[in-house]
């Protein structure tokens, strides 16, 4: 009778978690995506990579259908653990993006023992859309004019990453909404230095506003930023005989 035969292996299976949410089975440096439950409790799956089958049993044996066409991946796991770990952050954390994909790659390579790993890591372009995109998922819309921003802000930009009030004021100034940002730190920073430091940027400004304007505490020859101001105008008298604050 012909056919192909089973390959029976005595090694246990190992279940994960995919970068979407389902969940996989890992097997000697293979990995499926599950196809469907069978009656009997067994579970038929497919590798992610070619069409090579397996069917796992509730005693987590492991039966593996056909020859893969393919090598075993040993960094495989380390990637999957990477995406997740990425995707985590950029849910959690409002840092740029840019920033953190830059700074795992980073990690991994300098952790890593061989350059497999790096070499079979997404591009960093390509990771970056991704997360991107998983981002935009939990976060509102980027406002397309000052008129689109929402009022009041979202929670989630008004306080530092220790849950503080960093929002400090959302209003007028020269007829135009404008927003201004500090923690209390910041403001007892600047108070207690008796040389302040001012400047206006363009560059990094969001396109809805004119440009950045930042107040530092100047001392010891060091000026470190306490103020953030978005505004939509070019020039606003802020100081406090102005009353625009």
């Amino acid at each position: 009778m012909s056919g192909k035969s089973e390959e029976v292996l005595i090694v246990f299976a190992e279940f994960v978690e995919s970068t979407h949410g389902k969940r996989q089975l890992c097997y000697l440096g293979y990995r499926y995506s599950l196809k469907r439950k069978n009656q009997n409790d067994s579970e038929y799956w497919v590798c992610v990579k070619r069409n090579s089958t397996a069917t796992s049993y509730s005693d987590s044996s492991v039966v593996v259908r056909d020859d893969h066409t393919h090598l075993p991946d040993g960094t495989d796991m380390e990637i999957l653990q990477i995406r997740k770990t990425l995707k985590r952050k950029v849910m959690k954390e409002s840092g740029p993006i840019d920033r953190i994909v830059e700074e795992a790659y980073h990690a991994a390579n300098r952790q890593s023992q061989s350059s497999d790993l790096i070499i079979s890591l997404p591009s960093i372009r390509i990771m970056k859309n991704t997360l991107q995109k998983q981002r935009r998922k939990t976060r509102p819309p980027i406002p397309q004019s000052i008129e689109q921003l929402p009022y009041p802000l979202p929670d989630v930009y008004c306080k530092t990453t220790k849950s503080e009030l960093f929002l400090l004021y959302d209003g007028s100034l020269g007829g135009t909404r404008s927003l201004v940002f500090a923690s209390y730190n910041d403001i007892v920073c600047l108070s207690q230095q008796e040389h302040w430091y001012s400047d206006g940027t363009f560059y990094t400004c969001p396109s809805i506003f004119y440009q950045i304007y930042l107040i530092h505490a100047y001392h010891d020859g060091m000026s470190t930023p306490c103020v953030f101001a978005l505004l939509g105008v070019a020039t606003i008298d802020l100081s406090p005989d102005n009353g625009s604050i």
